[in-house]
């Protein structure tokens, strides 16, 4: 237990790749049998997913744990999937699984699978499908990665199947840590332009509780080609969004309550076929780490 108070690097979560109900966590951004030891020693819990085709980032331990790592699978159910602050299944309860493969000491690959309940943002996709490659490090008591990552939705009407990529760093003093991210989506007609969302994040563990507080505030913008289409990730043009909420562990299961709110006006939303559920939400979620 002497581990948990001394300075200790993590690896950043990638940017707005899980729902606000679920569990950001340091072993779906790294190879479990690496972080496997930091939660046990910083009795924090750990994930909150988004749902199940995700990238992958890695920590390199050394190269004999992550020979020794193996598949990470996740399943979550979750009150509502809200992505940066908007709604990807309509304000519906959503079912996400999410399954981590590391390829080498610094290469992993994930695929992340949420319902989306016949999203009118997503074109009344059944389901959306999220896989990913990512190169992360370590330098210091600070982690990084990048990653490819591409966002697929099955039964959509029309092509909206997107990619962007991803990048972040972070690091950890006792129980609290930092992450800091950004992801890119380059011009495409699926998102009407182009998409940046960059995203700070915290979060701090109760000592001897099972107990963590968690937030973030996040920011999205980009160029616009086609109004109606950008309107699909910005419905109002540049936005923030932000989070709070609280997690609780209780092995192999995770816990969690989110308050997400946006500062996106009603008013400003010109093109509502792409669907509301952009204002304040608290959003529950339960997680399970096979």
């Amino acid at each position: 237990m002497e581990e948990a108070t001394l300075p200790r690097a993590v690896t950043p979560t990638p940017p707005g790749m899980r729902g606000e109900g679920g569990f950001p966590s340091p072993i779906r951004s790294g190879y479990a049998a690496r972080f496997r030891r930091d939660i046990i020693s910083r009795i924090l819990p750990a994930p909150l997913p988004f749902a199940i085709l995700f990238a992958a980032s890695m920590l390199a331990g050394t190269p004999a744990l992550a020979q020794t790592a193996g598949p990470v699978v996740e399943a979550e159910f979750m009150t509502d999937y809200r992505v940066r602050g908007l709604s990807w299944s309509d304000g519906k309860a959503a079912a996400q699984v999410y399954v981590e493969v590391p390829l080498a000491t610094s290469i992993g690959v994930s695929a992340q699978a949420t319902t989306l309940r016949d999203a009118r943002r997503h074109g009344g996709a059944e389901l959306g499908l999220d896989l990913a490659a990512t190169y992360s490090g370590q330098s210091g008591l600070l982690n990084w990665y990048g990653s490819a990552v591409g966002h697929l939705f099955a039964g959509a009407e029309g092509e909206l199947d997107y990619g962007e990529l991803q990048a972040g760093i972070g690091g950890a003093l006792g129980p609290a840590d930092l992450t800091l991210s950004a992801s890119y989506a380059p011009p495409q007609d699926a998102i009407g332009g182009s998409n940046f969302y960059a995203r700070a994040e915290g979060r701090v563990g109760i000592w001897g509780t099972p107990f963590s507080l968690r937030g973030h505030v996040g920011h999205s913008s980009g160029n616009v080609d086609d109004p109606r289409m950008a309107a699909r990730l910005r419905p109002a043009g540049s936005y923030t969004d932000w989070a709070l909420g609280g997690e609780y562990t209780l092995a192999p299961m995770n816990f969690s309550l989110t308050y997400s709110d946006t500062d996106i006006s009603r008013s400003d939303v010109t093109y509502r076929e792409w669907g509301g559920d952009h204002g304040a939400r608290l959003v529950a979620g339960a997680n399970i780490r096979f």
